[in-house]
């Protein structure tokens, strides 16, 4: 996942971390591509290029960050680098993407259904 939007913004700021940070969670913010995660190339244009996390550690993230990626009413706030570091590792393991995939699928129809009894 990822897209070349986000690759050219890493381009040119993928060597100063801090910045890259920022720039990788306001694009995760806006962007439904890229809230599923992260791929490998974007990831390799950072200058901290390892996964931080484990899958029990980003698992646990879910809520938090499905409510801080909605774009139109983000209903919590993560910080920066924790919103990265969850996008990095959906982005390079298969079994927590899949599984966020479900979270997020579940948790549209879970909307719609509340939506629908107003």
């Amino acid at each position: 996942m990822g897209c070349d939007e986000l690759r050219r913004v890493l381009r040119i700021y993928g060597t100063e971390s801090d910045i890259a940070f920022s720039l990788i969670a306001t694009h995760i913010r806006s962007c439904s591509i890229c809230s599923h995660g992260v791929d490998r190339l974007t990831a390799d244009l950072l200058a901290k290029k390892q996964d931080n996390l484990t899958c029990e550690e980003c698992r646990d993230h879910f809520p938090s960050y499905y409510e801080a990626t909605r774009p139109d009413y983000p209903l919590v706030k993560m910080p920066d680098v924790e919103m990265t570091e969850i996008a990095l590792h959906l982005g390079s393991c298969d079994a927590c993407s899949d599984q966020y995939e479900s979270f997020v699928l579940l948790s549209e129809l879970e909307e719609r259904d509340e939506m629908a009894d107003l």
